[in-house]
């Protein structure tokens, strides 16, 4: 298990982008939510810290190579960008909650890689 402290600050950023999206969705009283472009702006902008807060990547016994994860997770990430666009430029819900969903997405697999995946073993001193 690699899963780390790192783990716990993508969780706290993909919980408030979600809980943005579900604010805006629902008409909530909140500061800055009123908005679909301000909260897809911050939406996108709490997706982009969850992934540089949760990386695990220090822990990749080859960083040359391109794993499925790493193809869906960019993936992803260009449907997330698509998404902010879309709603800056409709200024609707419907891409704002496209856009939370593809965080949400991107933590749970990340989460569960993160948990799943057995943490290296250390160098063998010489």
């Amino acid at each position: 298990m690699i899963a780390s402290g790192r783990d716990i600050v993508g969780t706290a950023f993909s919980g408030a982008a979600v809980a943005l999206a579900w604010a805006h969705a629902t008409g909530a009283d909140w500061p800055l939510v009123d908005s679909a472009r301000t909260t897809a702006g911050l939406v996108y902008v709490m997706g982009v810290a969850a992934c540089a807060g949760g990386s695990a990547e220090s822990f990749e016994s080859d960083p040359q190579a391109r794993r499925w994860y790493h193809r869906v997770g960019g993936l992803l990430s260009i449907v997330a960008t698509a998404s902010l666009v879309w709603a800056l430029v409709t200024g609707t819900t419907t891409p704002v909650l496209v856009l939370a969903s593809v965080v949400a997405v991107k933590w749970l697999l990340a989460t569960v890689r993160h948990l799943v995946t057995a943490a290296p073993s250390p160098a063998a001193a010489t």
